[in-house]
């Protein structure tokens, strides 16, 4: 991932290879704003918003599990649904990314601890603070009270895969 402008980075929509004057961007282009650093994906199936997502080499990106963690080439986290084969942006935190009151959110399991380690699940792209496949450079910044929904995110530096 190389870092190549702010693209006008619109993570609160997806694109079709339609639109209408070509999409803003390519797959694996790196945009940001103030609130972190985002990249250009197109989606192999469809995504929940919030859902954590692996990302091919390619830019491909699916929601995120414990079993498909080995082959994800990069981590972020869709801020927006996606169709399968649409295109748009996400969340791959970034310096100083996310924060209290920013919006962006993760999906996260059932009583997961503030500012525990988050780490993958087999449910398709809901991390935990239980150990499994650690995702290091993120974390949530409230508990979640039983729901399994979403937490604020806050990131320290790019999300990374820590466990091999």
């Amino acid at each position: 991932m190389t870092q190549s402008g702010s693209f006008g980075v619109n993570s609160t929509r997806t694109y079709t290879s339609s639109y209408p004057g070509g999409l803003p961007a390519k797959p694996l282009d790196v945009g940001s704003d103030k609130r972190g650093e985002w990249l250009f994906v197109s989606a192999s199936v469809a995504i929940a918003q919030y859902a954590f997502v692996g990302i091919t080499g390619s830019g491909v990106a699916a929601e995120l599990t414990t079993t498909t963690y080995a082959s994800s080439a990069s981590i972020g986290v869709a801020q927006v649904a996606f169709a399968s084969g649409e295109y748009g942006w996400v969340w791959v935190g970034g310096a100083g990314g996310g924060g209290t009151g920013v919006g962006i959110k993760g999906k996260v399991a059932a009583n997961y601890a503030a500012f525990a380690q988050m780490n993958t699940t087999a449910t398709a792209g809901v991390v935990d603070d239980a150990a499994t496949k650690l995702l290091g450079g993120v974390v949530g910044l409230t508990t979640d009270g039983g729901s399994g929904s979403s937490v604020e995110l806050q990131s320290s530096g790019t999300i990374i895969k820590v466990t091999a």
